[in-house]
């Protein structure tokens, strides 16, 4: 995994992402989340996805978490041309598994 372009509450309008072609995997993560970290490291090992963006969260002030209801990180989607199309969330004391990236791998392909 290469290093990833970080977006912010900035690069977002609702549910949306501005500016954006083509399609991605978004992954909401935060630096104090430990889950992320063991996330990365087996996103690294088993992702096939090679635009991947990383939804900085780190803020819990952040509008991403109210806009995307989102309460449990990493939580990863996959958008095409700026709109959400496929969502997993990730598991509270897991966070997200080997499961949903191979899960994210044959969506990403399939779409």
């Amino acid at each position: 995994m290469k290093n990833n372009k970080k977006l912010a509450d900035l690069n977002f309008s609702g549910l949306r992402i501005d500016n954006h072609t083509g399609k991605s995997l978004i992954v909401f993560s935060a630096d104090w989340c430990p889950y992320c970290i063991s996330f990365f490291n087996n996103l690294k090992e088993y992702g096939k996805i090679d635009s991947i963006l990383i939804a900085d969260i780190t803020d819990v002030e952040s509008k991403l978490w109210d806009d995307f209801d989102l309460n449990i990180v990493p939580t990863m989607a996959i958008f095409e041309n700026g709109n959400l199309v496929k969502r997993w969330d990730g598991i509270i004391g897991q966070g997200l598994t080997i499961n949903h990236i191979e899960e994210a791998n044959l969506s990403f392909s399939m779409i």
